[in-house]
């Protein structure tokens, strides 16, 4: 199903509404999969099944070293990166047509290894920050149907978009990756990042900043008598000098702080 949803999601201009509810359907069927994994690999879970939960990660490393081989092996193209069930090639070209010609080359080469699984073309990226595993940032490329390429910052796992950071921290980290990711000629870019660092710290030394900026919003996940270190965890400073002023924290609270 989710392949299905995705093949209507290329038709679609990704500044249109069906785009926006094609990509979260097909994200939610995602999340069902992997749910059902993790049913499978839960000890307390009705539908245990570790072997089960086992035989799927040993078949997708299987399957993903593969695919390798034979984009590497078979193909003269570099993997410059692979995740739980994908890889990213690097075609080494900017032509978007070429690039999709190359991709359909890959798919075709692997999918008549298989006949139950089929790998497809997920993204184009242009350029691309790699700083570890799950760790990423950015800018995904589709054509519209003008013919007019659209780029879309897309981040991944990197701090900035963590909830449990400040606005502050969360909009100047923006700023930065967009730096990195727009800028043409790389020999200026830590200039450019310096001067924006040393813009944001004369407003800090200036107090311009509004102090809702430096707010660091972190729920409370169990009884605050259950966690270990309470001294070391700010929020729960906070949530016990509240408690002392008489107010009433239970799990799921959000504990804002400075």
């Amino acid at each position: 199903r989710r392949r299905q949803v995705k093949s209507i999601l290329q038709s679609a201009s990704p500044s249109s509404t069906e785009y926006i509810q094609l990509e979260i359907r097909q994200r939610a069927l995602k999340l069902i999969a992997n749910s059902i994994y993790g049913c499978l690999g839960y000890v307390n879970s009705r539908f245990y099944a570790k072997p089960l939960a086992a035989l799927i990660t040993s078949k997708g490393r299987e399957l993903l070293n593969c695919t390798k081989d034979i984009v590497e092996g078979g193909m003269g193209f570099s993997v410059i990166y692979g995740d739980t069930d994908s890889i990213m090639v690097n075609t080494k070209t900017d032509d978007y047509v070429k690039i999709k010609e190359i991709s359909q080359k890959i798919i075709n080469a692997v999918n008549r290894n298989y006949h139950h699984l089929k790998i497809e073309l997920d993204g184009v990226f242009r350029p691309m920050l790699l700083l570890k595993k799950k760790k990423y940032a950015a800018m995904s490329i589709t054509m519209g149907q003008d013919g007019i390429p659209i780029k879309k910052k897309e981040v991944k796992g990197l701090d900035i978009i963590r909830h449990d950071w400040s606005m502050l921290a969360k909009e100047s980290g923006s700023d930065i990756l967009d730096l990195i990711l727009s800028v043409t000629n790389h020999d200026n870019l830590i200039d450019k990042i310096q001067e924006y660092l040393m813009a944001l710290n004369d407003k800090l030394n200036q107090n311009s900043i509004e102090i809702e900026k430096f707010i660091i919003k972190k729920n409370l996940t169990k009884r605050i008598e259950e966690y270990g270190d309470k001294k070391s965890q700010s929020h729960l400073l906070v949530a016990h000098r509240l408690i002392s002023q008489g107010k009433k924290i239970t799990i799921g609270d959000t504990i804002d702080y400075i």
